[in-house]
């Protein structure tokens, strides 16, 4: 889902067994992570400088600089045994997930002109910084497992803090556009049963076909956070993809255009608005945090290899969903209903269909339900991490004292509701998207691999110019994105009834 081409490792949450069976013997040890607010824990540099002084082959940190002792720890040097090829893997995995099922929408409202050019242009960004990014992932032969932890390096532990207050709130909002996606898939699911249609929570039929075409949203939302609240109580979690379905075709050949959805059926501004929106769903699809691990040849190598293996992947494949679902739709129709699984079933109003299509668009449906699940935790367990860590560990706070499944109980709980009714206050995905697509693609995909390259790096001149002219030119993508996105939440948040 998410926003952004950045290394990062997604920490399995705040409170793993290990963590608590090693609290009690640790804790003073760890006394220089008590104040600490970002999401090292998990990083080889970080782990290393929370341990005591006296240990051999350790490094701890002093101010914002890092010393090495000679000896490498052994527990940590084991886990380096993969490849660009095995990273490759987790970027398809990790990046291919619900936001696709809108790109067809988005090319309906750009056209093939804009949709064509901004794919590739937003695939080639996240390659060319992601690359960037790689370099800064060893610095004077100590390398940093996590995309924060070689920003602190860089820029100390401020640069840390701004990475994370931009990071986390981005995490939140893929969790509710997740708990949104689930609860739409299953709304679908439903609808695509006529006998739906007789029971209370469908709330507006079809006359002619007799299939339910609107109903109490509200309530898949909550059952879905139902099962994150039971989940979110675990205190890791083995992380798993499923796939999200593939794209359909129609009969006959649908309106498409170069420009897009027309402007006399929209107005200029609200076809300005949809484009930003557009843009920033765009991103959104693009955006992949995952670490590579070294196989011989260095992780810098390894990196970039799988980071240009990866885009050109996912780009391939982007444009093969973007440009089959728009032939075969049309802008009109993906304008309307922008959730292209729901054009399979019998209970669409757009193309005929058969119980055979029918049978697909429950199918897919279901594996995105599927997909969300696990994918609502592996975002939401690194914000859990960081909630924990930094209130079980501030001075004074009442909270040190609590048991600590009795914090766990409370806090995620009590995040799981907030998400839940933002989710269902708010029920618009793709417009979600290019929110969250903008909110992390300048600072986290442009701005600091950039400047953390030329703080390294010494670029001349020239590079230095065309760097700051990427950087302006993503940070006004991201505006307008951002511009966009706002504008159509609230439009259709003043059309919405909650219940």
């Amino acid at each position: 889902m998410a926003a952004q081409g950045q290394f990062i490792s997604m920490p399995g949450g705040g409170g793993t067994e290990g963590d608590d069976k090693s609290h009690g013997q640790a804790s003073k040890s760890r006394a220089s992570l008590a104040d600490a607010s970002t999401e090292d824990v998990e990083s080889q540099q970080e782990l290393k400088g929370s341990l005591q002084a006296g240990a051999s082959g350790l490094r701890r940190r002093k101010g914002d600089s890092v010393e090495e002792e000679p000896e490498a720890e052994p527990e940590l040097e084991m886990q380096r045994h993969g490849t660009w090829k095995s990273c490759v893997g987790h970027i398809i995995t990790a990046v291919i997930g619900s936001g696709v099922l809108y790109l067809p929408y988005f090319f309906a409202i750009l056209g093939w002109i804009g949709g064509i050019i901004m794919t590739l242009t937003f695939g080639a960004i996240t390659w060319y910084t992601s690359s960037l990014l790689a370099d800064a992932m060893v610095i004077k032969g100590v390398r940093y497992r996590t995309y924060q932890s070689a920003v602190e390096a860089v820029f100390g532990r401020r640069g840390g803090i701004l990475l994370a207050v931009i990071q986390y709130p981005n995490l939140v909002l893929t969790a509710i556009a997740y708990n949104i996606t689930a609860a739409t898939s299953m709304k679908y699911f439903a609808t695509s049963y006529k006998s739906f249609a007789d029971t209370s929570l469908c709330t507006a039929v079809d006359e002619t076909t007799g299939y339910c075409t609107d109903c109490k949203l509200w309530v898949f939302g909550i059952i879905f956070a139902g099962v994150q609240l039971f989940m979110s109580q675990l205190p890791n979690l083995v992380r798993g993809r499923a796939a999200a379905g593939q794209a359909g075709s129609a009969d006959g050949v649908q309106d498409t255009s170069v420009s897009g959805y027309p402007v006399s059926r929209t107005g200029a501004s609200q076809k300005t608005f949809d484009i930003f929106n557009a843009w920033g769903g765009i991103v959104f699809a693009f955006s992949f945090r995952q670490v590579c691990k070294d196989g011989g040849r260095g992780p810098v190598w390894h990196m970039k290899r799988a980071v240009w293996v990866g885009t050109l992947v996912i780009t391939v494949f982007y444009f093969f969903v973007s440009v089959l679902g728009y032939l075969a739709y049309g802008e009109t129709a993906l304008y309307a209903n922008n959730y292209i699984i729901d054009f399979w079933s019998n209970s669409n109003s757009y193309f005929p269909t058969t119980e055979a299509t029918t049978n697909v668009a429950r199918a897919a449906n279901m594996m995105v339900l599927i997909h969300m699940i696990p994918a609502y935790q592996v975002f939401s367990q690194p914000v859990f991490a960081a909630i924990e860590r930094t209130m079980r560990h501030r001075k004074g706070s009442r909270l040190a004292a609590t048991r600590r499944w009795t914090f766990r109980l409370l806090t995620r709980s009590l995040y799981v509701a907030v998400v839940c009714f933002v989710a269902i206050a708010l029920p618009f995905f793709s417009d979600f998207v290019g929110l969250i697509g903008a909110l992390g693609f300048w600072p986290a995909t442009v701005l600091f691999p950039v400047e953390m390259y030329r703080k390294l790096h010494k670029p001349g001149k020239w590079k230095t110019i065309w760097l700051e002219s990427l950087n302006v030119f993503c940070c006004l993508i991201t505006i307008c994105a951002i511009i966009g996105s706002v504008q159509l939440i609230v439009r259709d948040a003043s059309s919405y009834s909650f219940f």
